[in-house]
């Protein structure tokens, strides 16, 4: 946390607040709280007015009054409590605090140590004073109280002379770039190199931002603050590589099967290398591909066996002639490689090796290295939603992810059998499949349906038969003429389909297709658990 910049600090500690469930039963709040956030982090905080927040965040139109409507007073002043109350709670050790002043809309990101200054209604300098939250601007969370008056000269005198010797600094760091062996040319890459301990690169080391749970995700060629995902994972700017170069993707690119629209941002190209330290362990290693240079209705065209490369792993081949292209089955499409029982060298370093086989570059769009048990892999378990969801038993459901096609639609029935109900409040409907990306090995395989349209009041009919459809896992049929609420014995019936012994096909995805036969088919919910 402390190599974070106070934008990447503030940005995690607002996806903290979030996944607290401090706004789950005050979706209102929530929007609010999000929208001034999201203004505040894309610079336009100066847009963050009533009549703004009423029309985006609360639903408001056009014609709303502020001097007639005092909804957005109204929910500030709940907001504000509520955040209060948070910090005062399960928030009180966190090291940022986000409050929002009286009379102000604008989030303020302030150290805990400030916050407590604040409430005990102290300046900093001993002398009782109405609570003032300063916004944090030093690249450290942690801040000193202001200082006294007395001192506010000389404390100018050493920041102007601290910004004098880091202009110096730089400017020495530029001349020896402009110095560096011509050999080196050759190889080098879009982002700056770092030297860090250890015999390897540590390029982009000083900004990694790594879970308590020892998760490590990287967005490769990607220069920015921190992105964090709708699933609340934290993803870092490029680290830890050496050589290769860097192309953008656009944000006009469509990549199929992503699980944000905008979470590849580029990808890194050539030869290269990623040096990663890692305490020693057994890991789940992800890599990213979306081939979007080769293959039709791309800029160079071609196709299969036009870009192949090896990919290493500690100095042994895992992967000879790997296509990307042809791993994906199509361009502009998100492939996930998983590998299990990835361990770090003796070094302390997992090392990553991509070489190309052929005149085209070897490639990479991200990385994920997730700790894991010997011999095994994460459950994937996910809801046809657009936010995870915890169980009663509280295990994590993720956000739906690795789907191309269908309408995700969200569910206010109420369904008479399981205690899971949040499992079922949103369905994918339509002509879809899923590509989960899996190691090798045999998986248990659980389907959640509930029938939440036919057979209801909204949709006029009380037959139950009007949605048929196939399931099939890797081109093999697991439910034929499939009709969810006769099988459940009703409307608003949750039913389970199991299925054991399902692998991954030759490039590591277990491949769901759900195929209409009459009207349209559905799913709620998706386990995919390793088996022993």
């Amino acid at each position: 946390m402390d190599a974070t910049t106070p934008s990447e600090q503030e940005r995690i500690e607002v996806e903290l607040v979030f996944q607290s469930g401090v706004f789950d039963k005050a979706p209102r709040l929530g929007r609010f709280f999000r929208y001034i956030c999201d203004r505040h982090f894309e610079g336009r905080a100066d847009q963050i007015k009533e009549y703004s927040i009423a029309l985006e965040a609360l639903d408001r139109g056009s014609d709303f009054d502020p001097k007639k409507d005092s909804i957005v007073r109204v929910e500030a002043h709940r907001l504000r409590k509520r955040l209060e109350e948070f910090y005062r709670g399960a928030g009180a050790n966190h090291a940022l605090h986000v409050a929002i002043p009286n009379g102000q809309y604008r989030p303020h990101f302030i150290t805990r140590e400030q916050a407590t200054e604040a409430k005990n209604g102290h300046n900093g300098a001993g002398k009782p004073d109405a609570p003032v939250l300063q916004v944090v601007e030093l690249p450290e969370l942690k801040q000193a109280p202001p200082a006294p008056k007395s001192r506010v000269h000389t404390v100018r005198f050493w920041s102007i002379l601290v910004s004098a010797l880091l202009l110096v600094a730089a400017a020495a760091v530029v001349i020896l770039r402009n110095h560096r062996p011509q050999s080196r040319a050759a190889n080098a890459v879009t982002a700056t190199e770092q030297p860090g301990p250890g015999p390897w690169s540590a390029a982009g080391s000083d900004r990694v931002v790594r879970p308590a749970g020892g998760e490590l995700r990287i967005l490769a060629g990607y220069r920015g603050p921190i992105y964090i995902d709708r699933q609340g994972h934290i993803w870092n700017s490029d680290a830890y590589f050496n050589g290769g170069y860097v192309k953008p993707i656009s944000s006009d690119e469509f990549i199929e099967g992503q699980p944000d629209p905008h979470l590849l941002r580029s990808t890194r190209f050539g030869r290269f290398r990623y040096d990663i330290p890692l305490p020693q362990g057994t890991y789940e290693l992800h890599l990213y591909f979306a081939e979007t240079v080769y293959g039709h209705g791309n800029p160079v065209g071609g196709g299969e066996g036009t870009r192949t490369f090896s990919i290493s792993i500690n100095g042994k081949v895992q992967f000879s002639l790997f296509d990307p292209l042809a791993q994906a089955g199509a361009p502009n499409r998100l492939h996930e490689q998983v590998m299990k029982d990835v361990k770090p060298a003796s070094d302390g370093a997992l090392h990553l090796q991509f070489d190309p086989s052929g005149p085209a570059p070897a490639m990479l769009s991200a990385l994920e290295i997730l700790p894991s048990q010997p011999g095994r892999v994460h459950p994937v378990r996910m809801v046809a939603q657009a936010n995870p969801v915890t169980d009663s038993d509280g295990r994590l459901w993720a956000a739906d992810e690795y789907v191309i096609g269908g309408t995700q639609v969200l569910r206010d029935n109420v369904l008479l059998n399981p205690k899971e109900r949040a499992l079922y409040q949103g369905e994918r409907y339509g002509n879809f499949c899923y590509r989960i990306p899996l190691a090798p090995g045999k998986y248990r395989l659980i389907l959640h349906f509930a029938e939440q349209w036919f057979g209801t009041p909204a949709a006029q009919t009380n037959s139950l038969e009007y949605r048929d459809f196939d399931v099939f896992a890797n081109r093999q049929t697991l439910l034929k003429n499939f009709h969810v609420g006769k099988e459940a014995g009703g409307a608003n019936r949750s039913i389970e389909k199991r299925f054991d012994n399902l692998e991954p096909n030759a490039q590591g995805i277990l491949l769901l297709e759900f195929v209409p036969l009459r009207n349209y088919a559905e799913v709620n919910a998706i386990e995919v658990i390793q088996m022993p």
